[in-house]
């Protein structure tokens, strides 16, 4: 008989059980995967110390959070938190507790943002967090938030730290900067600017590309304090003059020093600016009135030498002409003694030879006397005191003659051809005659000293001129020395600028004689070529 087949030896029902163990093994594979990706997403959550997460919903719930945030709750504040529980609850204050709220009720209309967050640990130490507010959206629609706070109370000291030490570095009372080898600058303060005429530091780090050939007004300068920084790393108290936005110069001092890497390349350099113009201003002023004193008391000593030189050389103006009388007088008597008993001597030389000579040296010495008579006299004019009354009619022709009195013997010592030029009748001008006398010696000792050592020429010439602002005296001094370079001619009248500091030039020469121009309502004039000349110019006002 055939056995009936059961239903658990059907194919079909053992094909079933093996599907159903299989689903059953990877549910539970599924599951483990879960729960370690779960584990592993907790860990990540609860692992930072300095980062605290929590998630709520629209009723101020927890939701979920992690290790860092229930530690914070429960050190500072004494609570143990658990999910369900109202966030509100763990604020101890009630203005915390209201802030709190409207920063909640912001996410939850679903707004996103940061916020940097200050909170008062239980020993009354404070934290600073920045913490992050994003909704959660589902079906577009909000309902949940949460927010990471991370702790970055030691970046914000850092932060704080670093802003006190900008404030600093803004206020100074000196320009602070820091500069490339090849001459940006890579930071300026407000001062900084201020001092060079900029609106702001970045502007200036914008505009100056070049600071050799922007700033300095001796282009050579700022290679001379690499070269200094290269050798010692510092330099100190250096004054110099900067072009300021505008164009104009100041003086400068500043102190810098330079950064190198390992292998002792400079990385950059570093330094402070002070603007000292107002100090070199002081400076001349007490110059010019140190040189006024000197002048002062030269004049006292020159009119008492002039007195004592005027005395023995009026015995030599009123005798000279009388020797020369009683020479004249007697030579028909000496030549008849000559004629009858020939040849004789007198004074160690034959009478031939003296009746040639004598007139010629009694000529001589008359015109010596009269010379420094008229030298005596100028300088007499030259230390009397200046006019109370302000300026006085001054002859122009005598101005130009009391300058070559005092300045003939450098002339012949320096120029080979010598020149002057002066007009029958002489143009008078407003002013004080020593000063103008000052100023055109002042040209003509410059000149001196440019002319070549061969074949100087030097020529001083007065003239008027008609312009359409009015009438002009000019004196111009005209040589043919080594001139003045192109980059110095617009700083020669700047005090304390030259080009003789070797020989002992101070810089002021120009400067308080244009200052004197100035006071006459005049200017000097300079044209120069260099290696070929320079042609100076006083300008003055026709007197009307």
């Amino acid at each position: 008989m055939k056995r009936q087949a059961r239903p658990s030896d059907s194919p079909d029902r053992g094909h079933s059980s093996s599907a159903v163990s299989a689903g059953a093994a990877d549910t539970a594979q599924d599951n483990a995967a879960l729960r370690e990706e779960v584990r592993q997403l907790r860990l990540l959550l609860d692992t930072p110390q300095n980062v605290m997460h929590f998630s709520f919903d629209p009723s101020y719930r927890y939701i979920r959070f992690n290790q860092a945030h229930a530690d914070f709750v429960r050190h500072n504040w004494g609570l143990t938190i658990r999910e369900g529980m109202n966030i509100l609850d763990i604020f101890p204050d009630e203005k915390e507790r209201i802030s709190a709220r409207g920063h909640f009720d912001r996410v939850l209309r679903g707004e996103s943002y940061i916020l940097k967050r200050t909170y008062r640990r239980l020993k009354g130490e404070i934290r600073y967090y920045e913490n992050t507010y994003m909704p959660v959206l589902e079906d577009g629609r909000v309902v949940a938030a949460t927010v990471s706070a991370h702790d970055i109370t030691d970046w914000n000291e850092k932060d704080e730290e670093g802003r006190k030490y900008r404030s600093f570095f803004d206020k100074a009372l000196e320009g602070i900067f820091r500069s490339t080898v090849q001459g940006r600058f890579i930071e300026a303060n407000r001062e900084m600017a201020r001092i060079l005429g900029y609106e702001s530091p970045a502007e200036l780090m914008e505009s100056i590309t070049d600071i050799s050939s922007q700033l300095y007004c001796d282009k050579d300068a700022r290679d001379r304090v690499l070269e200094i920084l290269r050798q010692q790393e510092v330099v100190k108290d250096v004054e110099t003059r900067m072009f300021r936005k505008d164009g104009t110069p100041i003086w400068v001092e500043f102190n810098a020093r330079c950064e190198k890497d390992e292998q002792g390349r400079t990385l950059f350099v570093e330094g402070k600016l002070t603007d000292v113009s107002a100090r070199k201003e002081m400076e001349q002023r007490r110059q010019q009135m140190m040189q006024a004193e000197k002048m002062a008391s030269l004049g006292l000593l020159v009119a008492g030498v002039a007195h004592e030189i005027n005395n023995p050389n009026s015995y030599l103006t009123l005798n000279l002409p009388l020797l020369r009388d009683v020479w004249q007088d007697t030579q028909a008597i000496l030549d008849e003694y000559s004629d009858e008993n020939g040849e004789f001597v007198l004074g160690g030389l034959e009478y031939s030879e003296l009746r040639d000579h004598l007139p010629y040296l009694l000529r001589e010495m008359m015109e010596a006397a009269s010379r420094i008579k008229d030298i005596v006299s100028r300088l007499k004019d030259y230390s009397r005191q200046e006019p109370e009354n302000g300026h006085e009619y001054v002859d122009t022709n005598e101005v130009v003659r009391s300058a070559l009195t005092f300045i003939r013997h450098k002339i012949k010592q320096s120029a080979r051809h010598f020149e002057i030029v002066l007009p029958e009748e002489s143009p008078a001008v407003l002013g004080i005659p020593q000063r103008l006398t000052q100023v055109l010696l002042n040209l003509l000792d410059n000149a001196c000293d440019a002319l070549p050592e061969e074949d100087g020429q030097l020529s001083v010439a007065l003239r008027t001129v008609q312009e359409e602002n009015g009438a002009w005296v000019c004196i111009t001094v005209q040589d043919n020395g080594s001139g003045i370079a192109p980059e110095d001619m617009k700083f020669i009248e700047d005090p304390f600028f030259t080009t003789k500091r070797a020989s002992g030039g101070t810089g002021l020469g120009l400067s308080i004689s244009a200052s004197i121009m100035k006071e006459h309502n005049g200017a000097l004039e300079f044209r120069s070529v260099p290696e070929r000349g320079t042609i100076a110019t006083m300008r003055i006002p026709l007197a009307k």
